[in-house]
């Protein structure tokens, strides 16, 4: 019986070798090419191999991509693709075990000569362990016991491991030994055209699990100059880098449907229906939750690096900064550096103001000044002249005379090429603004507008404002206010720089972005008056 159940075992272990023989591994049959790594956590891979086949095919059940939907590629020199097919397969699988209970050091020193220690009467028995077997006990609630088929000089004896107390070994035993087991795993099978040994195979895709972050340091070397170093944050969550060309990518990616993983790889539902050991826990690993931090309207600029950084180019309307021989194992993070630069600074010191609305309530017929409940910000005015653009990340900025100072840290947002933005520094509690308003003419019911069968008369209100501004600081300071007015613009004491906002709701107003660009002596007070038409519902 014993015999032939060892042949069934070994009949059986040899299909599934044969089946395991034909099913590949991607991490040692490919090398990355490259890597395109976006900042909303997704990166793009190409790779290529040369790959043995068997019957025309490949069959990877390995490391299979987590290609996202839609991106998933493989290809050819010769378009030599027949098709490429999935589907779920058994397999046989080996890992070794480190033996730590009796069974378990039988199993790993199974055909060699032992003295067992009993544990009735101290009896003893010298032979050789033939075979362990687990039998499952018919109650799930039952412990497992494991049959001992042991041979001694003059018979054979079939005992349980829990009756053994110990074991002598005539001489040094193995510690580990080889767990063989069945597992259901999804197989990805290359079908090609022609009947070749081996062929030479590429594939990309896009997949979630590896991101970058840009991290600035801005060096304050004088009032007008600062020098800004870009490095590249990166959490690989995916797979081992190894010597790769990446690329860090400006700019906002357009993948529409790739918002869940191919269905060519995606088993979740049919692995869940079956039932026993498999590998798809392992499967899905490779991915990784992330939080998507997208920026709008970032675009390429244009031109290459041409000093202190690495390369870089513009592809349509994306940047890409290359780092040669990158490495990373899977689950480190790094900081890589892009470039550095010297850039051109203004000190800037800024404010936003509350903006008005079309409460007639809110209209007085005096002005009653109020303090700027928003807070004042002395920042820096960052220039681009660059030939690359710089991407939205957080900026540290010290000062650099003699002794590094930190001053603080904010947010350096896309700037183009040829562009401009502002990183905040700290409060100014030494400029002082205030502002008021009043109305100095009214004409009731000049306009009338239908909304939803109703018809609404509004009075024209014409607003004189007025800001006042203290500058208690021992120097002179560069000042811009901002505010949001709906209404109709006339004239302002201080020349104001005006952006008006698309009216898509049938309002009474327009509105509009102004911004106050002055400057103001130490000790200095500054009033900027200005005035502006309202419609307000009578």
């Amino acid at each position: 019986m014993i015999k032939k159940n060892a042949f069934f075992l070994s009949l059986f272990s040899l299909l599934f070798l044969v089946t395991n023989s034909y099913a590949q591994d991607v991490k040692t049959d490919f090398k990355t090419a490259s890597i395109s790594i976006f900042k909303n956590g997704t990166a793009f891979f190409i790779k290529s191999g040369k790959v043995k086949t068997n019957n025309g095919s490949y069959r990877i059940s390995k490391n299979i991509p987590p290609a996202l939907f839609g991106t998933y590629w493989v290809n050819t020199p010769n378009s030599n693709i027949k098709s490429l097919s999935s589907y779920v397969d058994t397999l046989s699988t080996s890992k070794k075990i480190l033996a730590n209970s009796i069974a378990e050091i039988l199993r790993a020193n199974e055909g060699k000569q032992v003295k067992l220690h009993l544990r009735q009467e101290e009896t003893t028995l010298d032979g050789v362990v033939e075979e362990i077997e687990k039998v499952s006990p018919a109650n799930p609630n039952s412990t497992v016991r494991y049959l001992v088929n042991f041979r001694t000089a003059s018979k054979w004896m079939s005992l349980t491991a829990s009756d053994i107390k110990r074991v002598e070994f005539l001489e040094k035993p193995n510690q580990t030994y080889k767990l063989s087991q069945a597992e259901v795993k999804p197989i990805l099978e290359v079908a090609f055209k022609a009947q070749k040994p081996s062929q030479a195979l590429s594939m990309m895709y896009l997949s979630n699990g590896l991101s970058w972050t840009p991290i600035y340091l801005i060096e304050l070397l004088s009032e007008e100059q600062a020098q800004l170093t870009l490095r590249a944050e990166v959490v690989n969550n995916i797979e081992d880098i190894e010597q790769t060309d990446v690329n860090f990518v400006v700019g906002v990616p357009n993948f529409n449907y790739a918002d869940k993983l191919s269905s060519l790889i995606n088993f979740a539902n049919t692995v869940s229906n079956v039932r026993g050991n498999n590998s798809f826990a392992n499967f899905s690993n490779t991915f990784s939750t992330q939080t998507y931090s997208i920026e709008a309207n970032e675009n390429s600029g244009g031109g290459m690096i041409n000093a202190n950084g690495i390369q870089g180019s513009s592809e349509e309307d994306l940047y890409f900064y290359t780092l040669k021989n990158m490495s990373l194992k899977k689950g480190g993070r790094g900081h890589y550096p892009i470039f550095e630069t010297k850039i051109k600074i203004a000190h800037i010191y800024e404010t936003n103001l509350p903006p008005n609305n079309p409460n007639k309530q809110s209209y007085r017929s005096d002005y009653l000044f109020s303090p700027n409940p928003n807070k004042i910000f002395h920042s820096i005015k960052v220039n681009n002249d660059t030939q690359y653009p710089f991407t939205t990340g957080p900026a540290l900025v010290v000062k650099q005379q003699g002794e590094t100072k930190p001053i603080s840290q904010d947010r350096l947002n896309y700037t183009s090429v040829g562009g401009n933005s502002f990183v905040k520094l700290t409060e100014a509690p030494d400029v002082r603004i205030k502002q008021g308003e009043k109305v100095i003419e009214r004409a009731e019911r000049a306009k009338k507008l239908t909304r939803g069968g109703s018809i609404y008369s509004y009075d024209l209100l014409t607003i004189e404002g007025q800001i006042k501004i203290n500058n208690y600081k021992n120097k002179k300071i560069n000042l811009n206010i901002r505010r949001t007015i709906l209404g109709d613009l006339k004239k302002s004491s201080v020349k104001w720089l005006k952006s008006a906002r698309v009216n898509t709701y049938g309002q009474a107003n327009v509105t509009t972005d102004v911004c106050w660009e002055t400057s103001l002596k130490a000790g200095e007070e500054l009033e900027i008056t200005y005035t502006y038409q309202i419609h307000v519902l009578h």
